[in-house]
């Protein structure tokens, strides 16, 4: 028989379970508010306590704020602004190198603050993340909080942005308003340094090949590997900066180059919102079904994908599962957003395979053939030391992520380190960025990093990869946009 007590006390425990289950989630920290649902911070983390509950950035952000409390006395700060918590239910981006870019900028901090690589080891520079949310849809919360916090904290740069979209480019205007210099780590967009009325943003520069340079370096490919009929798919989502730009710059150094205009042209539109009641990726396998006869009847030689890799996997997914139509194999060439699903196997089926190529921002093997005393192998193989010293991973870099981060970071670090005013007033940073010319460049682990005078960098490296079936890279080649590599008597003159 069980007493009235033991009975009370199950209802108790009982009770007390049931309110531990309905607890709130913990408050988003200093710096941070909470949005969406599920719930999410967006804004400055100001204490590295995260972006969500349990997120797949904790170990990092726990790493970040050991290496922030190691330095003591006066610092300044550096924020890596991003999307710290993708969805991929309408998100493109994914967790794999948005980790990448946050090890890449905490490796260069690691280096500025160790070695002179920099210019110099003072001030001490401290790393602080930063979220605008999915799509970018939080920008002003972020904004805010990277002002707010601008003279406590002795911000003197903004660096990485993410995705080339409509409100990163809001996100870096209005940073630029603010007097805060900007230094993107992947962005390509054409646009990226113009706001949305089309007037320059002052105050930003990039370490990332526009997409007009990855345009022309996709034409010559084709051109020397004798692509005759080719077909251009590309995103119509006026919102995405990346697929919109790439598309027009591909035709136009077609037409330029080949002389006609493009063979075949199919467009479509992603989600420029969150989906109600399906996942992105099923409802563009579905919209990429109704193309797949226009690929059956007009064979091309080569489909150039002119959107982002999300897109691209069920591009390939809808082709691959509608059953044989006389093409067993199919070469794509797209741009440097396929890093995405790089180390992933590609969609194929009994009846038709893919080959993928693409213009890479940078790939830890881009070097290999470079005589081991070059500059460009030595400044890796140091980046790379220091990145392998601090606990991640060789596998990390192949996506290439995270050295263009890191040389993002350095690029900002370095302003910094040259500018005595660059606490006290950070609108004096980018002055500084507009001396990194051809004959004063950065020690970048993508190549030498030289800034022409709207913020673009000057003839930069790109890596021609293969995503191979099992998802392994391989470089087919090395590209510049001049066709040689960088010279300083005549890139910059």
């Amino acid at each position: 028989m069980v007493s009235s007590t033991s009975l009370v006390s199950v209802v108790i425990a009982a009770t007390s379970l049931t309110l531990v289950a309905l607890e709130p989630p913990a408050p988003c920290g200093p710096g941070l508010d909470a949005v969406g649902t599920p719930r999410t911070c967006v804004g400055l983390d100001l204490d590295s306590v995260g972006f969500a509950d349990n997120g797949p950035l904790a170990d990092l952000t726990r790493e970040l704020s050991a290496l922030n409390a190691e330095i003591t006395g006066s610092a300044t700060t550096i924020v890596l602004l991003d999307n710290m918590t993708p969805d991929p239910s309408q998100d493109s981006d994914t967790i794999a190198p948005l980790r990448h870019r946050v090890q890449g900028a905490m490796t260069a901090v690691r280096r500025a603050n160790e070695e002179s690589v920099a210019g110099g080891t003072d001030p001490k520079i401290k790393l602080l993340l930063a979220s605008y949310g999915s799509r970018a849809q939080w920008w002003p919360q972020a904004v805010d909080a990277i002002k707010k916090a601008r003279e406590p904290e002795r911000i003197a740069a903004v660096t990485g942005i993410g995705q080339s979209l409509d409100n990163t480019r809001r996100a870096v205007a209005a940073l630029s308003s603010a007097g805060i210099a900007t230094v993107g780590s992947v962005v390509t967009a054409d646009d990226m340094n113009t706001d949305l009325d089309g007037r320059p943003i002052q105050h930003f520069a990039r370490v990332a090949p526009t997409n007009t340079d990855e345009a022309r370096a996709m034409v010559s490919y084709l051109g020397t590997h004798g692509y005759q009929r080719v077909m251009l798919v590309h995103d119509l989502n006026e919102e995405d900066s990346y697929s919109r730009t790439l598309a027009s710059a591909f035709t136009a150094e077609y037409e330029s180059r080949v002389g006609i205009g493009i063979p075949y042209t199919d467009p479509y539109r992603s989600p420029r919102q969150q989906l109600n009641g399906a996942q992105r990726d099923e409802y563009m396998t579905n919209r990429f079904v109704q193309m797949r006869p226009d690929i059956c009847v007009n064979r091309p030689d080569v489909v150039v994908f002119a959107g982002r890799s999300a897109d691209l996997v069920s591009f390939m997914t809808a082709l691959a599962e509608g059953g044989s139509c006389g093409i067993r194999s199919l070469d794509i060439v797209t741009g440097d957003d396929a890093a995405n699903i790089a180390g992933k196997p590609l969609p194929a089926s009994g009846h038709l395979g893919f080959r993928v190529f693409y213009t890479a921002l940078a790939h830890d093997g881009q070097w290999d053939t470079a005589p081991p005393d070059s500059d460009n192998r030595k400044n890796y193989d140091a980046f790379t030391e220091m990145f392998l010293e601090s606990g991640f991973g060789q596998v990390d870099l192949a996506d290439g992520h995270a050295m263009m981060s890191h040389d993002a970071a350095l690029t900002a670090i370095t302003a910094i380190r040259r500018n005595p005013l660059a606490t006290s007033d950070p609108s004096t940073v980018s002055d500084y960025l507009l001396g990194f010319r051809c004959t004063n460049t950065i020690p970048g682990a993508t190549g030498v990093i030289a800034l022409e005078r709207n913020g673009n960098p000057a003839n930069k490296a790109m890596p021609i990869l293969q995503i191979r079936a099992d998802g392994f890279l391989e470089q087919e080649d090395l590209a510049w946009p001049a066709g040689a590599p960088l010279d300083p008597r005549t890139t910059c003159a």
